[in-house]
């Protein structure tokens, strides 16, 4: 049985980083949480050897890190350092040692470093010496102490008894990885066709850039432990051609969408790629009032089909949808935006884009009366209005009636959408108010 022997016994410490990988897959998903795994050739030496693999992300997952090397090679013993460089740790490693400062006005102090914070206190053979931190110019420390690293580094114990040329394939999650998608509606003058395309973007805050990455995104709720560490800021990179874009397949119970090109997902940057290009689909504009949401307003909201026949029918991930309609010259405004939940191909779109301007509903309760204990009536008065100069409109009207209940009259024909949900559909000249009644009985 091999014994694990400690990392500081080992004679030969050998290297690599990112950049020399022969091969980089990155997957990313929805939820702050990328899987990473890369081939690096590296040379490793017969029996025991310790190897530091650089490169890897600040916010690695260090416990998932899987390691493969072929026959013959074995693992002992993993550690990952990231006890990096900065003036504080220097510093606290110099306490009682050696240090040399320089004011800013070219004055020199040398001796025995005794704080690490704040102002700085030398013991120096004239006295001490208190130099705040406003004044200093310039430190000078004899080397980098052992056990500082400049950048996160997993290093591994290894026993080697076959081949000395290896390919390395290591695997790991990170956290500080997520992607989104943006979608663009452009809707004609007449409200009957829109123009949608739409972009993934990728936001990498994991602390590691990725070489000319096989880039895959997974749309679906992968279930996890919330990380509770704040993402870091990022820049922001677009990259907006119209060739080896996404493919789609499906993986596990999710979408898994496949770049057909390698790609650099640098660090504290957003990539955006192109995901659908332009399609045109037809859609629907339609009014809603809903009372119970406490005002008068009636929402305009757009409808379309994610079917093949109508333009799409591919699987649409989240994301937030903006809409800009043409106007009488020609040019785009904005109309408003939405966010669309995982939309499986052929289901129905709906997104709210604000609230028409003349158009006005109005809720009264004409009537209840207790039938039974459990029994109860209700007489219900809608008044919408349209206040358009021209045109006519269909206004939904979407009540959500109690307990079990049936509708016992009613001025309008209305639709029992499901258990809680009556929808009625109420046509409003330019210029006039209706008045529609129901009368609905509910069992508690």
């Amino acid at each position: 049985m091999k014994r694990a022997l400690p990392l500081g016994l080992l004679g030969l410490v050998i290297g690599a980083s990112a950049s020399g990988a022969s091969e980089m897959h990155v997957t990313v998903y929805n939820n702050d949480l990328a899987l990473v795994r890369e081939v690096r050739q590296v040379e490793v030496p017969k029996g025991l050897s310790e190897y530091s693999f650089t490169g890897v992300p600040a916010r690695i997952d260090a416990t998932s890190v899987r390691l493969s090397g072929g026959k013959g090679l074995t693992v002992l013993e993993q550690n990952y350092r990231y006890d990096l460089v900065s003036r504080q740790k220097l510093l606290e490693r110099y306490l009682d040692q050696t240090a040399r400062i320089i004011t800013k006005h070219d004055k020199v102090h040398e001796g025995i470093l005794k704080t690490a914070a704040g102002s700085l206190v030398l013991e120096t053979p004239d006295g001490v010496v208190l130099v705040n931190d406003d004044e200093i110019a310039d430190i000078t420390l004899p080397r980098i102490p052992d056990g500082l690293i400049t950048r996160p580094t997993l290093v591994w114990a290894m026993d080697n008894s076959g081949a000395t040329r290896r390919d390395l394939e290591v695997q790991y999650l990170t956290n500080g990885m997520a992607w989104h998608t943006e979608y663009v509606g452009a809707v004609d003058a007449d409200d009957k066709r829109m123009r949608l395309s739409g972009w993934v973007s990728i936001e990498n805050n994991s602390g590691a850039t990725f070489e000319n990455a096989h880039l895959k995104v997974v749309a679906g709720d992968v279930n996890r432990a919330p990380d509770p560490r704040p993402d870091m800021l990022f820049a922001r990179t677009a990259e907006m051609s119209k060739s080896a874009g996404f493919q789609e397949r499906t993986f596990f119970e999710y979408h898994l969408y496949d770049l057909e090109r390698p790609t650099t997902i640098a660090d504290r940057e957003i990539k955006q790629i192109q995901l659908i290009e332009d399609r045109e689909v037809p859609v629907e504009k339609i009014y809603v009032y809903e009372p119970t949401r406490g005002t008068q307003d009636v929402q305009v909201k757009l409808r379309f089909e994610n079917t093949e026949e109508k333009g799409l029918g591919i699987p649409l991930p989240a994301g937030k949808l903006r809409v800009y309609r043409e106007d009488k010259g020609g040019a785009l405004e904005f109309a408003g935006e939405d966010r669309l939940d995982h939309t499986p191909r052929d289901e129905e779109v709906t997104v709210y884009l604000g609230n028409a301007f003349d158009l006005v509903g109005e809720r009264q309760e004409m009537e209840s009366r207790r039938v039974t204990d459990r029994v109860f009536e209700r007489k219900v008065q809608i008044k919408l209005r349209n206040r358009k100069e021209s045109g006519s409109v269909s206004i939904v009207v979407r009540e959500h009636p109690g307990g079990n209940w049936t509708i016992l009259e009613s001025t309008h024909p209305g639709d029992r959408l499901n258990a809680r949900d009556l929808e009625f559909t109420v046509p409003v000249k330019a210029g006039e108010e209706v008045v529609m009644t129901y009368r609905v009985r509910e069992e508690h």
